[in-house]
């Protein structure tokens, strides 16, 4: 759970305190059987509860003179179903939640932070940004407001509005964490500011004005465009989303993403690229642009709750249709029984011995592509759904796979059946 969402939960009530408020909260009503129906209510907010409770209030709301009496068992219900669905991946509903919430109490700033998280988990950072615009309407010295508004601006790649809101939050107390994204912001800015800029389609890309990157911008540009056809086309996925590029040198590349040497690029929510020396759209980098687009969609698909092996596998399969190079090591390691652990694969790929970087991703394709051509790319959208929802990825496995009898164990056989004959 990010910053922000800790930091809206722990606002809440503790569950005693919050069922004593609520109940002197709520007039004493003449009609003994809907005083018990409130009670319940109650007791089901209190349970987190949140469908039963809504559903029971509003049966109250049609047998009551003055509705206005529960408003704020309302808004609360609404508000915790905002915060579930929101931890779910269920955005839209969510949304709707915190919207239908507001109805009942305009003032709770965090109404507009929730409508505003779900609009930044899906890509709509400059509506997020208005939305909290509207919150700090409501409360203008709310640090996590600032701190969200700030995310919101650097995601949309408007810089200087980031850190003028991330300076605001650091000022009315933000975490230290709020102070380490300022720094990284500043530090960003300060090479961006010299960039210039071209949007087509999808994508907003930046580079450095008269250099490579400017011979090359329509070029990136079109097969970025390329890449969200043909890779959406496979999972059945098409983000409504601007997504940012930026083309460094190699010193503004490592200054920037602080990567190993043997990264070739980086998505941080953003695509980042070295361009070295290249001065003309080649294999590689066309390979490099659809490895790193597929990043994008994995990210808005499963919302970062995916093994790492999964992620890079999908990466790898994406780039090597176009630029592939042999996996000369792979077979001779499964027959030896020396491959990497998958639960070493699940975790950043930088947590591995630089020798172990290649097979580690050269692994993850392997197993990705078989499953991809055994089963179906239907199938691995199905998994990038469940995993979305928070479900445990090797859980995932065995309920997008049970209708071929396989759960994790059983595809990691057939797999290594399949590179071992």
């Amino acid at each position: 759970m990010s910053f922000l969402c800790k930091s809206i939960k722990n606002s809440h009530y503790s569950a005693i305190t919050l069922l004593l408020l609520l109940i002197l909260m709520v007039p004493v009503m003449s009609n003994a059987t809907t005083n018990q129906r409130v009670k319940e209510a109650i007791v089901l907010l209190e349970q987190k509860e949140y469908v039963q409770a809504l559903d029971l209030l509003h049966d109250i709301e049609e047998r009551i003179l003055n509705p206005e009496q529960i408003s704020n068992l309302f808004a609360y219900a609404y508000l915790g179903r905002g915060y579930q669905l929101l931890a779910s991946g269920d955005f839209a509903a969510a949304r709707e939640s915190f919207v239908e919430g507001r109805r009942y109490n305009e003032d709770d700033v965090r109404f507009w932070q929730g409508e505003a998280m779900t609009l930044y988990k899906q890509g709509h950072y400059a509506e997020a940004a208005s939305t909290l615009n509207q919150a700090l309407g409501i409360a203008p010295d709310n640090s996590d407001v600032y701190r969200l508004l700030g995310q919101s601006h650097y995601a949309d790649g408007r810089m200087a509005e980031a850190v003028d809101a991330l300076t605001r939050s650091s000022e009315l107390g933000g975490s230290a964490d709020t102070v380490k994204l300022l720094e990284k912001v500043q530090r960003e800015w300060l090479i961006e500011q010299e960039m210039g800029q071209e949007v087509r389609g999808h994508f907003q890309l930046s580079f450095v004005d008269g250099g490579q990157g400017a011979r090359l911008a329509t070029a990136i540009l079109e097969t970025l465009e390329d890449a969200y056809t043909e890779i959406g086309s496979n999972l059945a996925y098409y983000p409504d989303v601007r997504v940012p590029v930026l083309l460094y040198s190699h010193k503004d590349f490592s200054a920037v993403t602080r990567s190993p040497d043997w990264a070739g690029a980086v998505y941080d929510g953003k695509i980042r690229l070295p361009l070295g020396g290249m001065h003309h759209m080649t294999d590689q980098l066309k390979a490099m642009l659809y490895h790193e687009y597929s990043h994008v969609l994995v990210h808005f698909m499963a919302n970062r709750h995916v093994p790492v092996w999964l992620n890079e596998g999908l990466a790898e399969s994406a780039g090597r249709r176009i630029y592939s190079v042999p996996m000369v090591d792979l077979q001779k390691v499964a027959k030896a029984n020396q491959l990497i652990n998958w639960d070493d694969l699940a975790k950043p790929f930088t947590g591995l011995a630089d020798d172990q970087v290649k097979l580690g991703y050269e692994q993850s394709y392997s197993l990705v592509n078989f499953m991809i051509d055994r089963y179906g790319w239907h199938k691995m959208a199905e998994l990038l759904e469940l995993l979305g929802e928070r479900q445990a990825w090797q859980e995932a496995i065995a309920v997008v796979y049970q209708d071929y009898g396989l759960d994790w164990p059983a595809i990691l056989t057939e797999w290594q059946a399949s590179i071992s004959s």
